[in-house]
């Protein structure tokens, strides 16, 4: 063996260093330790005397309201006594009051009633009154000022002291306002430390009252089991602060010389604090206990460092024998692999007793692979796996080595089990030579990473950077899975933002975008770290809240979602604030499918729209069937539209003059299948959220112009039809050229047709509104303003606009004969008419009140019920004629 200078053989030497490594080691855990463990014994410490500090404070506001009202007690006797007196005139007797159960708790309080010169006139039971007590009551009261909290000693016959009583004391007035005498009421001072007090007495506790002098008016102290104890204060110094906490010097303030933790409260107006001591040693009890477990458990562990130390030594050293053995077989593998850029390693398979493969032994590798697993080459040779990797990492790794060893050979790749290895991916081809395995390691991280980017790409959101909405529903998946497994619920947003459309359609894609990354932002801060934020598309998000309680929880994270978007939003286009409007589903009561989940809260976020935008809502399974309903009623009015089963029906409008038809207004009506006609009032409404209006218009103006060609055809006598053309339909499309492909395809007289527009298509008085309706008049059609006094319409709109008439709405023609102001209005609104060359035409009339009204207005025209309902086409003209021949035969 080869020897060094010093006669120590070179072997030592060399692993002398190594060895002393464990105990420097140990040592300098073993001291961080018990370093550590003391400064977390002191930080105990400390925070139980915080925390028994604060339990003092609220005990004594708890025992400062106990006192209150006990002196409401205390004043309402002497209320009592005040009214008796000035009901009596002064003829008070208060042992018949007493004797009647009139006054509070008579065990603990005495009433009395004292003169001018202290002497007791009446009282509720016998008593004495010192002579210095009579002298500080009298000329206070006499002031007007109540007596609050004096202490007197009374004497007590045949006992072997005087006994402490508590006295309060409020003036009597006789007739003109003088002083008579005094309400004196004597109390035990027991009577203010009466009560359930166990969190005070358990051990070595005290409740008391302190004057602001510092004398003690009342004490109550016990120790273990309820024992009384004598007066504990020797000296409480005057109270300074209002209220407080603080740990008192037990040899200054108490008799038995115990520290106490003392909290007090200053009872308003009174002149005196609430007191509460908690015993220093019983409430320091936990801690002494947990510090001598602390302290043995540390010097167990103490113990089990230093024998690991000593087996650890021991370990190294065989460790080191076997390395000298190996050493040879070692370099002349490294010289063959040291240049590949791949890593090499050489396992021997470990097996038990049994023969069963239990672990792998690297004999060999070289030094690309050590630095795959980041670590040297000398320390990597000897171990075996289960000292390389633990836990799933273990059982992955060992079940590849092990279906190579079953089969001559595997290929796998396996990502890293720690931050510390330099490849994040490593591809493992491992081979069967003989009882060994040969496994090379290439690094294939750059691939993986190109592979990752790609499905990221796929999953991401480019604009927001969030997780999108291919990704969510894998994602919902693992969640169910978990929440199944762990019984646990979890909670399903679905956001859309208000106002999103009007800022994007404004200044375009541009602010939209910047709109979207900042609402992604706030959606993150708004939540959790760990819950998952994603873009479903558009201006929609949906957020995956895991691990809740109950659905308040959900509820909670909605409301701080929608206080993030009550702040306004800076951007480069401006500021603005937008809202959210979020529909929430819970698994697992609102669905067990990831697409059931999503639709769930997608249909909760419509019902929060469509109540009250910027709001939150749960899912309801009613609301869900209204939608269900209301989504077949779009479904059918679709059908409707294209098996035509839409029909006209006609209203006459009657020259009030002569009583003649002067025009037909065509009204739409749905003749369903199966429920017959269906009022306007049930379908116009959603075909004009739907946008199916715009077809529903095109048909009308189609219709109307074939039944006009059909009554020229049979010879009917003509007469103007007017059209409504709705707000949507009027400025989203060129109803001008409608009109005249219509006329044109039925070879129609323009005369012949009428188009009726409501005041909310032309309030904007735009440009393209006064060229939209001169195009229509340009054809040869009327156009009127229909529902007029509903808008805001102005004089100078209506002169602008160049109508040819305009319709009253039957909201003021109602008012006809009920209201002078409904007669004001249309008279109004007939002048104004006339003064700009339009005829007036009185919708909704009812009687024949209102026809000789409006006739008395120079109103031009009526239509409603009156005349007629609308009806088909064979009935429209011979309900007019029975009109005018009534009207000739009224005449």
């Amino acid at each position: 063996m080869r020897r060094g200078q010093d006669g120590i053989p070179a072997f030592w030497k060399q692993q002398l260093r190594r060895l002393l490594v464990w105990p420097a080691g140990a040592l300098i855990v073993l001291g961080l330790g018990w370093f550590f463990l003391f400064q977390q014994l002191d930080t105990e410490r400390r925070r139980l005397e915080l925390r028994t500090l604060q339990d003092a404070h609220t005990l004594a506001s708890g025992y400062a309201e106990q006192i209150m009202r006990e002196l409401d007690t205390v004043e309402q006797t002497a209320r009592f006594v005040k009214y008796d007196w000035e009901s009596r005139q002064g003829d008070v007797h208060l042992g018949y009051a007493d004797e009647q159960g009139l006054f509070l708790d008579p065990s603990r309080l005495l009433v009395a009633l004292i003169d001018g010169q202290g002497r007791v006139l009446t009282s509720s039971a016998p008593t004495t009154m010192s002579t210095a007590a009579a002298a500080y009551i009298l000329p206070r009261v006499r002031s007007g000022l109540p007596v609050y909290f004096f202490l007197d000693e009374v004497p007590i016959k045949g006992r072997g002291g005087p006994k402490h009583r508590l006295l309060f004391a409020w003036e009597l007035s006789d007739r003109d306002g003088r002083f008579a005498a005094a309400v004196v009421i004597e109390v035990d001072p027991a009577y203010f430390t009466m009560g359930d007090a166990q969190a005070v007495f358990r051990q070595n506790g005290l409740l008391a009252i302190v004057g602001d002098d510092g004398r003690t008016r009342a004490l109550r102290s016990e120790g273990p089991a309820g024992t009384i104890r004598r007066t504990a204060f020797v000296h409480a110094p005057p109270l300074r602060l209002s209220s407080g906490s603080t740990l008192a010097d037990g040899k200054v303030w108490f008799g038995d010389g115990r520290p106490r933790y003392v909290g007090w409260q200053h009872v308003d107006q009174h002149g005196v604090s609430a007191v509460v001591g908690l015993d220093y040693e019983a409430a320091l009890a936990p801690w002494y206990a947990m510090r001598s477990a602390w302290i043995g458990s540390a010097w167990l562990g103490t113990v089990t460092v230093l024998l690991f130390t000593l087996l650890a030594m021991s370990n190294s050293l065989r460790l080191a024998r076997r390395d000298r053995d190996l050493r040879v077989i070692r370099d002349t593998y490294r010289m063959a692999t040291e240049a590949s850029n791949e890593g090499f390693y050489m396992l021997r398979p470990q097996r038990d007793e049994r023969g069963a493969l239990e672990d792998f032994e690297v004999i060999d590798c070289n030094r690309r692979a050590a630095e795959l697993v980041a670590r040297d080459r000398c320390d990597l040779i000897g171990k075996r796996l289960a000292d390389l990797y633990e836990g799933h990492t273990l059982e992955v790794r060992m079940e590849s080595l092990r279906r190579a060893m079953e089969t001559g050979y595997n290929e796998v790749t396996l990502g890293r089990p720690q931050e510390s290895f330099p490849a994040k991916w490593v591809q493992l081809k491992m081979f069967r030579y003989g009882d060994n395995l040969a496994v090379s390691a290439r690094d294939v991280t750059e691939e993986r990473a190109h592979e990752e980017e790609l499905i990221r790409r796929s999953n991401e959101d480019p604009l927001t950077r969030l997780p999108n909405r291919y990704w969510v529903e894998g994602h919902l998946r693992d969640a169910i899975a978990r929440a199944e497994r762990e019984d646990t619920m979890f909670a399903l947003l679905f956001i859309d933002l208000d106002g999103f459309k009007a800022i994007n359609d404004t200044w375009g894609h541009a602010a939209g975008d910047e709109l979207l990354r900042t609402a992604a932002c706030r959606l993150k801060e708004a939540v959790r770290p760990q819950d998952c934020v994603t873009r479903f598309g558009g201006d929609e998000f949906v957020i995956v809240i895991e691990d809740i309680a109950d659905a308040f929880d959900a509820a909670q994270a909605s409301e701080r979602i929608q206080r993030a978007f009550r702040r306004t939003i800076r951007m480069s286009y401006g500021e603005y604030v937008v809202g959210a409007s979020i529909g929430i589903s819970l698994f697992p009561t609102d669905g067990k499918e990831p697409r059931v989940l999503l639709q769930n809260a997608d249909v909760a976020m419509y019902s929060a729209k469509t109540h009250e935008r910027g709001t939150y809502r749960f899912f309801d399974g009613k609301f869900h069937d209204q939608l269900k309903a209301r989504l077949e009623r779009i479904r059918e009015l679709r059908h409707a539209l294209a098996d035509d089963q839409f029909v006209m029906y006609y209203e006459p409008r009657v020259n009030l003059a002569d009583g003649s038809i002067t025009s037909l207004e065509a009204l739409v009506r749905w003749i369903h299948p199966t429920r017959g006609v269906v009022s306007p009032a049930e379908f116009v409404p959603l075909v004009e959220e739907t946008g199916l209006v715009l077809k529903l218009g095109d048909l009308v103006i189609d219709k109307v112009c074939a039944q006009l060609a059909l009554w020229a055809k049979n010879g009917d006598k003509l007469v103007p039809v007017s059209i409504n053309i709705s707000p949507r339909q009027f400025n989203d499309t060129d109803v001008a050229q409608t009109l005249r492909r219509a006329l044109e395809l039925h070879e129609v007289d323009p005369r012949l047709v009428e188009v009726e527009l409501t005041e909310s298509s032309v309030m904007n008085e735009t440009t393209s509104v006064v060229g939209a309706i001169q195009a229509i008049r340009q054809t040869g059609i009327k156009v009127l303003l229909d529902d007029f006094g509903t808008g805001y319409s102005s004089l100078s709109q209506l002169y602008k606009l160049n109508f040819d008439g305009l319709k009253i709405d039957r909201a003021f023609i109602v008012q006809l004969g009920k209201t002078e102001g409904g007669v004001v209005i249309v008279r109004a609104i007939v002048t104004m008419a006339r003064a700009l060359a339009m005829r007036v035409v009185a919708e909704g009339v009812e009687t024949m009140e209102q026809v000789d009204m409006l006739r008395a207005l120079d109103c031009d025209e009526i239509q409603g019920y009156l005349i007629s309902k609308a009806m088909p086409p064979a009935q429209s003209q011979p309900v007019a004629r029975n009109f005018v021949l009534m009207e000739a035969q009224d005449s």
